[in-house]
């Protein structure tokens, strides 16, 4: 409008031609400097006086209302949620963890060490708040109940789903939303979640989480056994650090014996892991019991069904999954666990167990929790 108003004002006062008009009304209202195109009258230039201060409002409300427009709609807010989605299109075999607590906060201090990829899915605005303090970039503000939150997480891609929420029903929800969305898209998660009561544990596993971890009773157990067994003052427990991440090229995996698996019909002695791949096997749970068997006797035979507790460098057990089967056929993605530890027996099959086993026994357990038919 301000152009249109330049244009005839300069036609009208000092007889401009209509192209030197809009030259001259272009020049005059983006104030980067001109000579006149034709002798302008002192109307004329009381005109252009007003034409440019109408000019200096007119582009200071464009700009007022521009930043209105990007604080009220939070654009750069949404630019950088675009950007967050992209980079996690890019994601493969990562974790979707739900709900920013302070349980996801120190898991995702641990998958950070590992250089795992992650991304949190949170709206609630005190808890993202504490995510930003926190400096943790792969955040996305969706509902973590929704089945489209999950896909803009990149579900389809993902190695696992982690819910922290401080309420069981939302746990729950959130599990369910996961499965749900595991049938649609065809790819297997891996579901870990934590309960603060026990009745809640048994839902979980019920609505298919495959992990339920029960927190005040984690401690509870780590407290007892190292009151029981207290540690080197002077130095953390050995496992501790394993299970925690110190040793950043040291880990415990624990697979489970499938059909055609080479270790399917052999003693452990006739295993070769250790030749193999350099790693070693730490204990044992026969299929059908509960009891977790460390330290185990090498002419024990493993068969199909058995879980193995095995100890290597990261680039070992990268080695495991080919070595246990040689002709490429996956072991069992996932399988449910059983928060409570199993029982433990000696060296030898006795429900005894030697003073000096015990301590390395427990603190096996503590860093692999058992997984429940």
């Amino acid at each position: 409008m301000v152009n249109t108003i330049g244009i005839i004002g300069f036609m009208a006062i000092d007889g401009y031609p209509f192209l030197d008009a809009v030259y001259q009304t272009v020049f005059t209202l983006t104030t980067v400097g001109y000579q006149e195109t034709h002798p302008i009258s002192n109307v004329g230039k009381l005109f252009v006086v007003l034409l440019i201060l109408g000019g200096v409002l007119v582009w200071t409300y464009a700009l007022g209302l521009t930043i209105n427009i990007i604080v009220k709609e939070d654009l750069i807010g949404k630019l950088r949620e675009s950007l967050m989605e992209y980079q996690v299109k890019q994601f493969r075999q990562h974790f979707i963890i739900v709900g920013y607590t302070e349980i996801a906060r120190e898991t995702i201090m641990m998958l950070d060490k590992q250089s795992i990829p992650y991304v949190v899915v949170d709206d609630d605005p005190e808890r993202i708040a504490q995510a930003n303090e926190d400096q943790i970039d792969q955040i996305l503000p969706l509902n973590p109940f929704l089945n489209e939150s999950y896909r803009r997480a990149n579900v389809q891609e993902a190695r696992g789903l982690i819910t922290a929420f401080n309420e069981d029903s939302d746990n729950i929800t959130a599990v369910v939303t996961g499965r749900i969305m595991e049938e649609e898209t065809g790819n297997e998660l891996l579901i870990i979640t934590i309960a603060t009561h026990h009745e809640a544990r048994g839902k979980m596993l019920k609505v298919g989480a495959d992990v339920v971890i029960l927190p005040n009773e984690l401690i509870g157990q780590r407290i007892s056994a190292m009151a029981l067994h207290p540690p080197d003052p002077e130095h953390s427990s050995f496992l501790d650090k394993v299970a925690f991440g110190e040793f950043l090229n040291l880990d415990i995996r624990e697979v489970r014996i499938g059909r055609g698996a080479r270790l399917d019909g052999v003693t452990i002695r006739e295993s070769g892991v250790r030749d193999a791949i350099g790693a070693h096997i730490l204990g044992i749970r026969k299929r059908g019991r509960k009891r977790l068997l460390m330290m185990p006797n090498p002419d024990i035979h493993i068969t199909r069904g058995d879980q193995v507790l095995i100890m290597g460098t990261l680039a070992q057990l990268e080695k495991l999954p080919a070595f246990l089967h040689p002709e490429g056929k996956p072991p069992d993605p996932h399988h449910h666990f059983d928060a409570s530890p199993p029982q433990l027996e000696g060296p030898d099959g006795d429900d005894e167990i030697p003073e000096d086993v015990v301590p390395v026994a427990q603190e096996s357990v503590d860093t692999a929790t058992e997984k429940s038919s």
